[in-house]
């Protein structure tokens, strides 16, 4: 008997404690967790005054991205409208709020960090697609769609690959080799190569090595005439020769160039006396062909 009575008393208790949670007093029962907000848009930036180890996350999402050697890191899935970006690492723990996202659209924008905080530099540019460039370790590669450093790429119409100076197939590609992508970034995420850089080192006394660096225009030559040529090719202005920091610089119809704010321009816009951000091949003769060109002023 005492046992029966026992047992009615403990049911009755549970009944009673959880009719008191349902009547929304206190208990021991712990809610569902919130739902992680993530939307339809793509957001990619260019970090100014970056260090190593910096990653750039949305908050109240568990979106987040690593920022590359450049500075350069991109979100897919991010929720529309106005979003806070963290920036965490290397010492930098700070905070910026970029406006404007639509689903469907990239908004593309530039963080300036200094003293340990962050804002953003000019207004931020939405459309349906924008140009990208960004450096990482190639993790697969299944046809013509890759995954860079976790981003998806598909290769363009176009696409040139290079391996030194030297053209490559796609298929030449190894899994673990550190690129260099330049396309279009799509609205949903996907970049579209025109270019990709095979990064590796050369072995061998003809190797060429990956080289980045800044500096002054010393000099600009135009590249010589041919009294024969097409007058369709370009004028010897288009690819200069320039001397950048000591250094021999060549540039070719392979070499993007651009300014400081993203805008196109020609090789006739380089000039002596602007400071220019070079990447291209170092040859073992110590003379780079250049890749990128940017200059500022």
């Amino acid at each position: 008997m005492r046992n029966k009575h026992f047992v009615r008393l403990f049911l009755a208790m549970a009944a009673a404690a959880l009719a008191g949670v349902g009547c929304g007093k206190s208990g021991s029962v712990t809610a569902p967790p919130e739902a992680v907000v993530t939307g339809a848009a793509v957001l990619q930036g260019t970090v100014v005054g970056s260090q190593s180890g910096l990653q750039v996350g949305v908050v109240g999402t568990p979106l987040v991205a690593s920022v590359d050697d450049e500075g350069q890191f991109a979100l897919a899935q991010v929720p529309s409208g106005t979003v806070t970006l963290r920036l965490e690492g290397a010492g930098v723990d700070a905070r910026v709020s970029v406006p404007g996202l639509q689903d469907g659209q990239v908004t593309s924008i530039k963080v300036q960090l200094a003293g340990g905080s962050a804002q953003l530099a000019g207004s931020p540019s939405c459309a349906p697609t924008a140009e990208t460039f960004f450096s990482g370790v190639l993790e697969s590669i299944a046809g013509t769609r890759l995954v860079v450093s976790g981003r998806p790429v598909e290769a363009g119409p176009s696409l040139k690959v290079w391996r030194g100076d030297r053209r490559a197939s796609l298929d030449s590609l190894l899994v673990g080799d550190r690129v260099k992508v330049w396309g279009t970034l799509r609205g949903d995420g996907v970049v579209v190569a025109d270019d990709i850089q095979a990064l590796t080192t050369e072995p061998g006394p003809g190797g060429w090595t990956w080289i980045a660096f800044s500096g002054v225009i010393e000099s600009v030559k135009a590249a010589s005439l041919d009294l024969h040529a097409n007058p369709n090719t370009p004028s010897p202005s288009s690819y200069p020769t320039l001397i950048v920091k000591g250094m021999t610089v060549t540039t070719s119809a392979d070499t993007k160039f651009r300014r400081s704010d993203g805008s196109t321009c020609s090789g006739a816009d380089v000039k002596a006396g602007q400071t220019a951000n070079v990447e291209g091949w170092k040859r073992t003769d110590g003379i780079v062909k250049a890749q990128l060109l940017i200059i500022n002023g």
